[in-house]
């Protein structure tokens, strides 16, 4: 039993990085086999006490979402317990000729699952948009292709330390597409992004594995399950195709 589609704010600063966040919740509990039901306002006051408390700034989500389990557990015993936040993250770039700031924003989903004798976990996720271009109709068309905005998702599982930042899942999914895209492009900009689309054309499942590739390189001295999924909104098509991918490094 738990709640849903509760909405918060909370403050966290990682990385000398400070961001203000508005989480849609779920929290959900495993009922011992002796209630019936569970008192549904402890849910709600556990959270709103720890993120409330003198509203600090917290040090991650996944280090705020256990201490929010822990305080449940002490209201309302569970052999397990599981707590999400889906909200957009926003952080800032730069553009690639004329350095103009840009801001970007990006959707996260965040969860954790404490049971009874065994470690918290972690399962993150981070879709970001880029683009692509089609190499099969760049080589048989006289040069000419068709270009087409694509998401691009990393999913992590894993413990507390091993976590990544968002930031670096952010960078991996970003450096696998033909492209990025920004929010803000001035002309020598969009010339720029233009050309080093066509000159790196990819196939949705080229990002899938490119995404899985550079999450094991940038990841590769932590113990995590990774997946990957990758969605091109076809330009001259009527429907999306997506690729997904798995890879898993064992801190080696």
């Amino acid at each position: 039993m738990g709640v849903k589609n509760l909405k918060t704010f909370l403050i966290t600063e990682r990385s000398g990085l400070r961001h203000h966040i508005i989480p849609t919740v779920e929290m959900t509990i495993n009922l011992p086999a002796d209630l019936k039901g569970i008192h549904m306002s402890r849910l709600v006051e556990s959270m709103t006490e720890v993120i409330s408390d003198q509203f600090r700034v917290h040090e991650s989500i996944e280090e705020l979402q256990i201490k929010i389990l822990k305080a449940l557990r002490e209201r309302h015993g569970f052999k397990r317990g599981e707590i999400r936040f889906d909200f957009e993250f926003g952080y800032s770039t730069k553009t690639p000729v004329s350095k103009k700031r840009s801001w970007e924003v990006c959707d996260i989903t965040a969860s954790t699952v404490k049971e009874n004798g065994k470690p918290a976990i972690h399962d993150v996720s981070v879709k970001v948009i880029g683009n692509t271009v089609c190499p099969h109709c760049l080589a048989n068309n006289g040069g000419m292709t068709h270009m087409q905005r694509a998401s691009g998702t990393i999913r992590v599982v894993g413990t507390t330390q091993d976590i990544p930042t968002y930031g670096s899942m952010i960078e991996v999914v970003e450096n696998s597409f033909s492209s990025k895209t920004y929010s803000l492009l001035k002309l020598e900009d969009e010339m720029y992004v233009t050309k080093k689309m066509h000159d790196n054309p990819l196939f949705v499942e080229d990002v899938c594995r490119n995404i899985l590739q550079n999450a094991r390189e940038s990841f590769a001295g932590r113990k995590l399950e990774m997946h990957a999924e990758a969605r091109s909104l076809e330009s001259i098509h009527k429907h999306d195709v997506i690729a997904h991918g798995r890879i898993v490094t064992n801190g080696e």
